[in-house]
């Protein structure tokens, strides 16, 4: 068994199926894979492939499609998402449930890293050295001897793509010399056939149909090879028929001879009931030959004719090729074409997917060239204690319904590869009503209008090996309340920094470690003396996270912190210390899931009456892309707080629904 090695284009990476589902912020590349079975022997249209990742052991499934009908290759295209960090080669391996490995070749070039796989070694060398050979004889360059995909600088991009346009100029050349010297033996059998007495052209044609009589039936038990002899002698005998160099140009096709299959379908003059099957044959041979550009017009022009059969199969091909490209917008009407036509549900079904995959990348994409982003959000929520007091301590209720909103801008000053700065501003306010909604200015005094100022700067950097991810935000906030009901003064401003250095550790083990420091003045007339609320706060936070899947659709995140609230007053100077649990997870009808445990525990060992408060916190949520740039989430809560003092001793259970609006605006 031959691994398939995928060096880590700079970032330890982990497979992301069908969909290019985030798993955090922290994600920063991607890398479009074209995954290839070659199978002659036919058999389903569809088929399952599992993927595992050597190291860790964890496996992927994959579904790959036939392309080109009966007997063609078994295809995918998908995208690997890459941690920020760990260079080492991922090693992935290749299989149909329950049987053994495929042998892998990853073939070199291209911006969609294509890995066709074998089930024999003796394939696999085969394919090995006439790939070689063409390439070699083509572009002047000796054959790679082993395949694997690497971080490339821009020199390196240039080189690649300048020697993709030699590649293209030397396929249109060999392309034309094909088509004419397939004319020039056309014209020399009709020749030959001209000077032919009639009882021998008459013999010649009754062998000709003969052999393509047994070339049909080869062509249908799909042994491609065999019916491609057939349907060459044929041509031969009777270079009149056009019929005969149609099924010839589909044989061409069938055994992977793409460029000959072009020069002979050029030449097949079919009825108008055979013409876009044509259309098509020479579509999937450009696409074959990578010539993306003509196979991608090809494919639209196919759709165009709304043929029940081979247009939404064209849209689908087509949508692929533009998603390639980053045509995001073309890529999502071709696969909503696809939606709207077939009749395939497997390709319904993978239509569906790709536009996922589309909104994902394309958000990834324009994220790197974003330039300005409005965010605007609102959501309602209901809050069991909104004032987090024990309910025997108060004469009023304090369940609320409360309306969150608010809106933030950034922009971004500077960006390079690997870092960007930027200035932030933004606003948020809440509105409370007791459960009859009406207003109560008791729980109005816990609704806080906040404004807040930021400079977020992120460097990326390598450090012994290992791309380390790193983030500086310089934050001030002011904070407006009515503590005594009535109009919100200025309650709380505060200065702070907050840093994050991230790195992976393995494949599937990310950790990251966040420093918090702020100024926090209290500006309340109750803030004085042993009460004064004023505060020098810092503190720390662990943040290892495992990734439980190769899809990256479930991980599980600890979050370990220590802060210590250094006030002016004693009776508010604390220590936190907290641990939480976040397990990630793909929930029902495409909503993301999350469950969270979290318990703190908070010493005021020198207040006038020391104590400790504890709160456990259970939270579900769940949230879903309802469009690309509109966002809906969901979570329950249970928050129950314990304390040495009665008086402080609470419970709540809140309940949010919040839609969040993104713009973006991006730059050149």
């Amino acid at each position: 068994m031959q691994r398939m090695k995928l060096a880590a284009l700079g970032l330890a990476g982990t497979l992301i199926v069908n969909s290019a589902y985030a798993l955090d912020a922290r994600i920063s590349q991607t890398q479009s894979l074209e995954i290839e079975l070659q199978d002659g022997e036919g058999g389903a249209d569809a088929r399952p492939l599992r993927v595992r990742d050597a190291e860790s052991g964890k496996m992927a499934q994959v579904m790959l499609n036939r392309r080109g009908g009966a007997g063609g290759p078994l295809t995918g295209f998908f995208i690997i998402q890459f941690f920020i960090g760990d260079n080492r080669p991922r090693v992935l391996e290749f299989a149909a449930p329950g049987k053994a490995p495929y042998y892998a070749y990853a073939v070199p070039g291209g911006a969609v890293q294509r890995i066709v796989l074998f089930k024999s070694a003796d394939e696999l060398a085969k394919f090995v050295a006439e790939n070689e050979k063409t390439t070699a004889k083509n572009l002047g360059a000796k054959p790679a001897p082993t395949a694997t995909a690497k971080v490339m600088s821009p020199q390196t991009i240039r080189r690649l793509e300048k020697q993709d346009r030699e590649q293209k100029r030397v396929q249109e050349k060999t392309q034309l010399m094909l088509e004419e010297e397939q004319a020039k033996q056309r014209a020399a059998l009709l020749e030959q056939q001209a000077v032919l007495s009639a009882a021998e052209k008459k013999r010649k044609k009754e062998e000709a149909t003969a052999l393509v009589n047994e070339a049909d039936k080869l062509y249908t038990q799909k042994n491609f090879v065999e019916a491609e002899k057939k349907y060459a002698a044929a041509v031969d005998l009777d270079p009149e028929s056009d019929s005969y160099y149609y099924r010839y140009g589909v044989s061409l096709y069938k055994v992977g001879n793409h460029n000959k299959s072009l020069a002979t379908l050029s030449m097949a003059d079919v009825p108008m009931e055979l013409s876009l099957e044509k259309d098509y044959y020479v579509a999937l041979n450009l696409l074959k030959l990578k010539d993306y550009d003509k196979a991608r017009k090809k494919l639209i022009d196919i759709r165009s004719e709304n043929d029940p059969v081979l247009s939404p199969t064209a849209s689908f091909f087509a949508g692929n090729i533009e998603m390639q490209q980053q045509k995001f917008p073309e890529a999502r009407t071709s696969m909503e074409y696809v939606l709207d036509n077939s009749q395939d549900p497997q390709m319904d079904r993978a239509a569906e997917d790709l536009l996922a995959q589309i909104d994902k990348l394309q958000s990834f994409y324009e994220s790197k060239k974003e330039k300005y982003r409005f965010t605007g959000f609102i959501g309602a929520i209901y809050d069991g204690n909104v004032l987090n007091v024990a309910e025997n301590n108060v004469s009023t209720d304090v369940k609320a319904y409360r309306l969150n909103f608010g809106a933030s801008a950034l922009a971004i000053w500077n960006r390079t590869p690997t870092s960007d700065f930027g200035t932030q501003i933004g606003v948020s306010d809440y509105y409370s009503t007791d459960t009859s909604f009406k207003d109560n200015a008791t729980l109005q005094t816990a609704d806080p209008l906040q404004f807040d100022l930021s400079l977020p700067f992120h460097k990326e950097f390598e450090y012994a090996k290992r791309s380390l991810n790193w983030e500086l935000v310089p934050t001030y906030k002011s904070i407006f309340m009515s503590p005594t009901g009535g109009t919100r003064k200025e309650a709380i401003s505060s200065l702070g920094v907050n840093t994050t250095l991230s790195a992976p550790i393995q494949s599937d083990f990310l950790m990251a470690g966040r420093l918090d420091v702020s100024h926090e003045r209290s500006l309340l007339a109750t803030s004085v003396g042993d009460d004064d609320q004023t505060a020098l706060r810092y503190g720390f936070t662990l943040l290892p996270t495992w990734i439980l899947d190769l899809k990256g659709e479930k991980s599980l995140t600890l979050d370990a912190s220590y802060l210590i609230n250094q006030a002016e007053g004693r009776n508010y100077r604390y220590k936190r210390s907290a641990l939480g649990l976040t397990y990630a997870f793909p929930a029902w009808w495409k909503f993301n899931g999350s469950l969270r445990g979290e318990y703190s525990s908070q010493n005021y060992d020198e207040a006038t009456s020391p104590r400790i408060d504890t709160n456990p916190i259970v939270t579900a949520a769940f949230n879903k892309d309802l469009k690309r740039n509109v966002n809906m989430l969901l979570s329950l809560q249970y928050n129950a707080g314990d304390s040495d003092e009665d008086s402080y001793d609470y419970n709540k259970f809140v309940v949010t629904s919040l839609f969040t609006f993104t713009h973006s605006i991006l730059g050149k």
